[in-house]
């Protein structure tokens, strides 16, 4: 918005008064790709509208090269500043590239430059490159610090699990691609009855070393495909796509039996309940989640150590 306002005037009117018709003309075009570019955005179409986006710029860097105006060619460095906010790093890498390349030709096939000017051709060459390439490692060290929070905040930092965080955000993904391709998703929610007496008898730290240990075997008796989420203390859900509710089920037995056997080791009262569901035709996130949750209360409510499901 800023840019569509500020075009017309400082890149338009302004150049037109001082002379510079290539540039106002330039800033013209420039004005209704960048109107263009809003209206992509405004539809959701953000690839388009950042590349039109740039496209503008670029024209008016352009029209600054084809005016020959050698003071305003630091304007070059706004195209891979702006490449890199707006792309991934390799990308924007290769449209500054294409872009210099495209400017010093523009300037060799017009203007022609004698040995005299050389010398300003290479600075400005020199100067481009060092802006490329520290916008480049720049955008790299940020893809990469990005990178390492979104896996250290997708995995739950004591089992390994998946976190509650991220798993809620795939949901939201995940739900509108089953019903997209006809294919249903299934949950299975389980919490350790009695497990405060391993903290309270045990320590927190031997009950910490269970709920590895629960995670663990879970992991081995699922398919690539499932997850397994952290969703609270001594809470958890399987993610089971491709499932149906009888499949969601069986599953639950089977994992159950795994559980079972992990707290088989202690000689305990520690169990497991669990319950049950599937994704419905016109279920939101937090439907599912809430019917999830009831199946579990009710497996609780009748004593524990029980499967209970909810369709």
């Amino acid at each position: 918005m800023a840019a569509i306002v500020t075009v017309p005037v400082f890149g338009g009117l302004r150049n037109f008064v001082f002379g510079k018709y290539a540039i106002a003309k330039a800033s013209l075009i420039a004005e209704i790709l960048l109107i263009v570019s809003y209206f992509l955005y405004k539809k959701g179409k953000c690839g388009y509208a950042k590349l039109v986006l740039l496209a503008s710029v670029g024209l008016l860097l352009l029209s600054v090269v084809y005016q020959d105006i050698p003071f305003m060619y630091m304007w070059l460095a706004i195209f891979p500043a702006l490449s890199f906010i707006l792309f991934p790093s390799d990308t924007a890498l290769f449209l500054s590239v294409f872009f210099g390349l495209i400017v010093f030709i523009v300037d060799y096939l017009i203007h022609r430059r004698g040995t005299g000017e050389l010398y300003f051709l290479q600075e400005m060459l020199i100067f481009y490159v060092f802006m490329v390439a520290g916008g480049f490692l720049y955008a790299k060290v940020m893809e990469r610090q990005q990178f390492l929070l979104k896996w250290l905040t997708s995995k739950d930092e004591l089992t390994g699990a998946v976190s509650r965080t991220r798993f809620l955000e795939n949901l939201e993904k995940e739900i509108p691609r089953a019903r997209r391709y006809d294919v249903p998703l299934s949950f299975v929610m389980f919490d350790l009855d009695n497990f405060r007496e391993i903290n309270k008898n045990l320590g927190f730290e031997t009950g910490n070393s269970f709920l590895k240990q629960v995670v663990k075997a879970v992991e081995r008796n699922i398919r690539n495909a499932d997850v397994i989420v952290r969703w609270g203390d001594d809470e958890f859900i399987v993610f089971a796509p491709h499932t149906d509710i009888y499949g969601a089920i069986k599953l639950a037995e089977k994992l159950k039996g795994v559980i079972d056997k992990v707290f088989a080791k202690i000689g305990g009262k520690i169990t497991v309940s669990m319950g049950v569901t599937s994704l419905k035709e016109n279920d939101t996130p937090d439907e599912v989640l809430r019917r999830l949750d009831e199946a579990l209360y009710l497996a609780k409510n009748r004593g524990g150590n029980r499967i209970e499901s909810l369709e």
